[in-house]
């Protein structure tokens, strides 16, 4: 290829060829066969289709020509942009976003590209990727095979041409190898739109600027992740997940071109070579046009330049007849006298396209944005095997309760339900509770959301559970008020959820005095998708995010702990880690150790139950099979319960010689006890310092020698009472290794019985509730007088179910009525109803026959779900006309 006037062409070098010449190159010859450019005829204008060649040097023999290397061709690169150059260091988001960018580079040289060489780790993620010339290497000749009677040309020469990325620890890709020259000759400008690569980029181009929407006004991004955010929400309310895609990066590794596509675009990639599978997945990519493309403009802001809003594949999005009716308001007009809300699933995407189109611009100029809800539509059936299935539960249950949301068209959206034993769990466990709302993260086909807390044992407890459909702001508060209607206004001490606006916002308007914290173990699953190629990239990054998220208790090892992972791998710039330190008060254990925790973070490190019940919400299953399946998981789940009870009150082992651990060991499950030996163990190697007196109070100042940080600890010789700066005791309920050293030091040897939790002691489940809330009703006798009686209707509707699946308990239990309701009366007549007073006296044996009730239930039939110890407090809902019908 020509080299511009007054360049030195390496082609220009003499050397050996290795194929005759067939052009007569246009170049004079000296005799000592050097050659020199006519300036006069590089300066004439030539046709495009011509190309000064080297000159044609002397064939050389033929008992040579084995030895004879393949000449360097060195592409001509005065056509290309600086931008689209390969230099070292550069950087790429991803493998795809290398390989684009290498192709674009081929395309204007002159050659073909193809993926070459891999290293990937045992998760499948590329550490290593070389691309080459479509013409590298040479074709595999296969033994025994047949000598083909027209065989296909020789394509491959070994061209070596390539270039070659690394994953590094931030995440991203880095090119750090790079071979220019080809030992062939590369395609021309007449030649070059025949290359395959060529032909299908230029055909999708072609049709995205066909459906490019020049009347769509955008605003500008000050960053990449800000339109990221913009076009993400926009395919949210419209019905479709989006990725990124292709993006060009200039030298100083600054994005100037990005562009974001539905998650459809494209098509799967068929690798040669691969064996077919019995059951391969389903086809997702249909090569939707759909996307945003954004430049970086001169005022140093990006600029939306191109914006596709057609789809060639049906949305996702349950909001078609709100969407339309949304535009239609919006709009004043109808759409030709068709009602959209009515058509079937099946109508032709043109027509879903020309809504969505519409609601683009509205959406996009900002009319009306609070119109559009989050909202999903339910799949086909869903509504009535949800109805169905709460129905009947509350058939066989007197005492089910459920609730369902519906929107302005009277279209349900949101269901929660919860059987008695949950909210009878929620009496004893409540204090914590942890809204697991991860079924995007986790790509459920169904919005299954859950509330959860931790037993006694320390196993997940399930309280209550939800479809969500609708995700706005309302459809949140409507679910935590119908939660704690469920729970008799009952309100945790702390909630634990997923970072949200709107689940914020309705926290903060329901439960006002629930300290609200965000979910350590939902932040991590985030960071496995945000920073799974940075994970990949370092054998020990992940180790030390975890180690910030889970184990930094003190703020100064947690901000020295951040600042220096950080540093070491590169991950200043990372705006997502900055966005998650920005509200480090609202998830980092140092913070908000007032707020009671109950340990939950090392139980959900531990087991999820997202993974138990990922499969059965698939939409390849019905809705009724999830619903079988939870039943079974809540039932196993009780059932282990059990299992730990009896056991941790059957303990055969030896008991501890230490008289505290002997007392700990005694009143803690087991699992409690781990967590108290464990202080016990540590508060060993604590130094005690007395820093004064006042009164009956005393101050120590404890250290550790592997510890920089003194904790103090005030201790009331009245009372016994402490209180440490490391608030482990508030965050946790278990006395921490410096209270403990207090209590030896003063020769106390047995545990005060204030520091002795009642939710994680054996008996944790019998007389009043660990919450301190359930039966507190501030001296308000009507409240305590419907508390009380939810609490009995509970209890024996529970009874009645029992009782009613033989003649002979239903006998029993009618006889034992009659008993039961003269000795009641005989109460009632000797001591005056004061409901106060008979809350404090009469809860134990209340809460006693609870559990036995339950206790028994279980022990005496197998599948407990579907007999009645599930059930609870029945909502006010009644179903119209067809509200079974499924949709």
């Amino acid at each position: 290829m020509p080299s511009a006037p007054g360049e030195k062409n390496p082609q220009d070098a003499p050397g050996p060829a290795t194929a005759p010449p067939l052009v007569q190159a246009l170049r004079p010859v000296d005799g000592t066969g050097s050659s020199t450019i006519d300036l006069r005829l590089a300066q004439q204008s030539w046709p495009g289709n011509v190309v000064l060649l080297r000159p044609c040097v002397p064939w050389p023999p033929q008992d040579a020509m084995v030895d004879v290397a393949a000449a360097d061709v060195n592409p001509a690169i005065d056509s290309c942009d600086d931008n689209m150059l390969p230099k070292m260091n550069m950087l790429f988001d991803g493998e795809n976003d290398a390989y684009e960018f290498y192709n674009a580079y081929a395309e204007k040289v002159g050659f073909f590209v193809r993926r070459s060489t891999l290293w990937t780790t045992s998760k499948n993620i590329i550490t290593r990727r070389t691309f080459v010339c479509s013409r590298e290497g040479f074709r595999e000749k296969k033994k025994g095979a047949k000598e083909a009677k027209c065989p296909r040309p020789e394509t491959r020469i070994g061209c070596p041409a390539s270039l070659t990325i690394r994953l590094t620890a931030n995440g991203k890709y880095r090119l750090t190898e790079f071979v220019p020259n080809h030992n062939h000759q590369l395609a021309t400008a007449s030649t070059i739109h025949m290359l395959k690569a060529k032909k299908i980029r230029r055909k999708a181009r072609a049709v995205r600027e066909n459906l490019v929407d020049d009347t769509v006004s955008t605003p500008e991004f000050e960053n990449e992740d800000e339109a990221y955010e913009f076009y993400s929400m926009y395919a949210g309310k419209i019905g479709f997940n989006v990725r990124r895609a292709s993006m060009t990066v200039n030298t100083e590794n600054v994005i100037t071109r990005r562009m974001f596509v539905c998650s459809k675009e494209g098509f799967r990639e068929k690798k040669r070579g691969v064996k077919r599978v019995k059951k391969p997945r389903p086809e997702t990519r249909t090569g939707c046009p759909a996307c945003m493309v954004i430049r970086l403009g001169t005022n140093g802001k990006y600029q939306v330049t191109e914006f596709v809003t057609f789809h060639n594949h049906q949305l996702g999005a349950a909001a078609a007849s709100d969407l339309v009716m949304a535009s239609q308001s919006t709009e004043n007009d109808q759409d030709d006298g068709v009602d959209l809300a009515d058509r079937s699933p099946d109508d032709s995407v043109h027509k879903q396209n020309l809504i969505n189109e519409s609601v683009t611009i509205n959406f996009l100029e900002g009319r009306s944005c609070k119109r559009y809800k989050c909202t999903k539509t339910p799949h086909y059936g869903d509504v009535g095997a949800t109805l169905e299935y709460l129905q009947r539960m509350q058939h066989d249950n007197p005492s089910f309760f459920y609730a369902v949301k519906s929107d302005e068209n009277g279209n349900f959206t949101n269901f929660f339900w919860a059987d008695s034993k949950s909210i009878i769990d929620f009496v004893y466990f409540g204090d914590v509770v942890c809204f697991d709302s991860g079924y995007a993260l986790q790509r459920y086909g169904r919005p299954l959301a859950l509330f959860t807390g931790l037993n006694h044992h320390k196993q997940t407890v399930i309280f209550g559970a939800a479809l969500l459909y609708d995700e706005s702001n309302e459809a949140f508060r409507w679910l935590l008020d119908t939660f704690n209607m469920a729970m008799n206004g009952t309100h945790p001490k702390t909630l634990l959820t997923d970072r949200s606006a709107a689940i914020s916002e309705a926290v903060a308007a329901t439960l006002p005095a629930t300290a609200h914290r965000y979910c350590v173990w939902q932040i991590y699953q985030h960071a496995l998708q945000q920073l799974s190629q940075a994970f990949q990239g370092s054998k020990t990054l992940e180790g030390n995010f975890k180690r910030c998220l889970f184990d930094c208790e003190d703020e100064e090892e947690f901000l020295t702990a951040w600042k220096e992972m950080l540093e070491k791998y590169d991950l200043e710039d990372n705006q997502w880690l900055a966005d998650l330190f920005s509200i480090k008060e609202k998830w980092a254990l140092p913070y908000g150790r007032d707020a009671f925790y109950a340990d939950m973070k090392s139980v959900q490190q531990k087991e999820s139950l997202t993974s138990e019940l990922k499969k059965h919400l698939s939409l390849e299953y019905g809705l009724l099979n999830f619903f079988e399946h939870f039943e079974k998981l809540l039932c196993d789940r009780r059932s282990a319960e059990l299992e730990f009870d009896v056991n941790a009150n059957q303990s055969t082992k030896k008991p501890p010689s230490m008289r505290m651990l002997r007392q700990a060991a005694n009143v803690y499950t087991p699992a409690a006890f781990k967590m108290f030996e464990r202080e016990f163990e540590l508060y060993m190697d604590c130094m005690l310092y007395s820093c004064g007196e006042m009164g009956t109070i005393f101050e120590y100042r404890i250290s550790v020698e592997d510890n920089p940080k003194d904790h103090f600890v005030k201790f009331n010789s009245r009372n016994s009472m402490m209180n440490c700066t490391c608030k482990t005791f508030e965050f946790i309920g278990i006395p921490c290794r410096h209270m403990l050293k207090v209590l030896d030091t003063r020769n106390i040897k047995d545990l005060p019985v204030q520091y002795i939790v009642k939710r994680w002691r054996k008996d944790a489940k019998s007389g009043s509730s660990n919450s301190g809330c359930a039966f507190s009703f501030d001296g308000d006798p009507e409240s305590a007088h419907t508390k009380c009686y939810n609490l009995l209707c509970r209890i024996f509707s529970i009874a009645a179910a029992r009782a009613a699946t033989s003649a002979e308990s239903f006998t029993y239990m009618e006889n034992q009525s009659n008993i039961l309701m003269d000795q009641v009366e005989q109460v009632i007549q000797t001591r005056p109803p004061d409901i106060v007073d008979l809350i404090g006296a009469n809860c134990d044996r209340t809460q006693n026959s609870v559990d036995n009730i339950v206790t028994e239930g279980i022990h005496s039939h197998t599948n407990f779900l579907n007999g009645s110890a599930d059930g609870s407090l029945t909502f006010p809902f009644t179903l119209g006309a067809g509200a079974l019908d499924y949709r």
